[in-house]
């Protein structure tokens, strides 16, 4: 753990929730605290510049975007870039580059989330904004002891007040 400003991996899908990502670093970094984004977006491009690209985040699950895009296969694809996010965080950590998590998703991305977050060793801070927080979705054993989970209300629907609400309570987390 850092001495100095905490410094949080965040990570989305930058190219369906760039508003999101980018409302959620401003209130870490309000807060004090750095935030590094990972894109995990696999339909397009992020309309700003992710310090962990998708491209990178591919990578990491020894794969392509072009590749997961072949497969036709949304929900296979999100599975590959969850190995890369995983590989990634757990990575970062080690070298003692990042201090906790914040991640954001849907179904998808709650599941990529719960990887990247089983990545890292137990007492790391891990929060997880997800539209299926704690549901039947959700089996008890893919959530790891230590996680906070809070529900994004009016996540699908856009950068509302609802939806900044739990998107700074989980910042400030």
């Amino acid at each position: 753990m850092t001495t100095g400003s905490p410094r949080i991996l965040l990570i989305g899908t930058a190219d369906t929730k760039s508003d999101e990502l980018l409302f959620m670093r401003g209130r870490i970094e309000a807060g004090g605290g750095e935030a590094l984004v990972m894109d995990v977006g696999i339909l397009g491009q992020a309309p700003f510049a992710p310090d962990i690209a998708n491209a990178e985040v591919a990578a990491a699950a020894d794969t392509t975007l072009a590749q997961l895009a072949a497969l036709g296969d949304e929900n296979a694809a999100m599975s590959r870039m969850a190995q890369g996010a995983a590989r990634l965080a757990g990575a970062l950590h080690a070298e003692g580059r990042i201090d906790g998590l914040l991640a954001l998703g849907g179904t998808m991305g709650t599941d990529l989330a719960l990887d990247a977050a089983a990545a890292l060793p137990v007492g790391v801070p891990k929060v997880v904004v997800s539209t299926i927080a704690y549901s039947h979705l959700l089996p008890p054993e893919r959530i790891p002891p230590d996680l906070v989970m809070l529900l994004w209300s009016g996540g699908l629907y856009g950068l509302n007040d609802l939806c900044r609400s739990s998107l700074a309570q989980a910042a400030g987390a």
